[in-house]
């Protein structure tokens, strides 16, 4: 992939970016403000007893096919199925607990497989809607997954799933393979908040990557 060009300033004190939704087709990124991410601990708060046991929100993801909620936090993972009204964690195995879920990416096509990027786990992946999860770190340069983006909305291509690893780049998975392949080095910020991949039509392949980092969004061409 080329290399990435800067776009727009650098994300405001305070904001996290948290969530794309997958289906429109530019980029609108939707920032965490203070205010909502202290509502969605309240509420994660009376389900869990205390907001002190969760922690802080690392992401958020929305199912454009049930509008099931996903939050990852510094130690667990939530989902709600009524708009954030009331919450259940999600279990994870003893031998994948992780800390931090840094990021969430859905598969577009399959919407039961869902990817967590985490802290210290890599990649884990469920294909039962979070019933059963497994690691998908094959092939990963490290295990400090901070962002993830997935395309398949183009049926003449294979899906696209792209992990930034912090300190070793960005990695992808082309089709059903099991296994991540380094790309490059992404931009250069390596301070990496979030990946949306955009289908725009340009005989190139038409995706492109944007990367949120601390100094503002990158784009580069993946067209090969």
């Amino acid at each position: 992939m080329d290399a990435m060009q800067r776009r727009g300033i650098g994300l405001l004190p305070g904001i996290q970016p948290t969530l794309i939704r997958p289906r429109w087709s530019r980029l609108v990124p939707i920032a965490g403000l203070a205010i909502g991410i202290a509502m969605a601990l309240t509420s994660l708060g009376e389900t869990a007893g205390t907001t002190n046991d969760i922690g802080h929100l690392h992401a958020l993801l929305i199912s454009p096919t049930d509008n099931t909620l996903w939050i990852g936090t510094h130690h667990d993972l939530y989902r709600s199925s009524d708009e954030g009204k009331s919450w259940q964690p999600v279990k994870i195995p003893a031998d994948l607990a992780a800390m931090d879920f840094m990021s969430f990416a859905q598969d577009p096509t399959k919407p039961k497989v869902l990817y967590v990027g985490t802290h210290n786990r890599g990649v884990l992946r469920t294909t039962d809607g979070g019933a059963t999860w497994q690691s998908f770190s094959t092939g990963l340069g490290g295990m400090d997954v901070h962002a993830l983006a997935v395309d398949g909305y183009n049926p003449a291509q294979p899906k696209r799933l792209y992990a930034w690893v912090a300190d070793k780049g960005l990695y992808r998975i082309l089709g059903d393979l099991a296994e991540w392949k380094r790309v490059d080095d992404g931009p250069s910020n390596p301070d990496v908040r979030a990946l949306q991949a955009v289908n725009i039509p340009t005989g190139m392949g038409g995706i492109f990557l944007y990367a949120a980092t601390s100094e503002g969004i990158f784009r580069g061409p993946d067209c090969f």
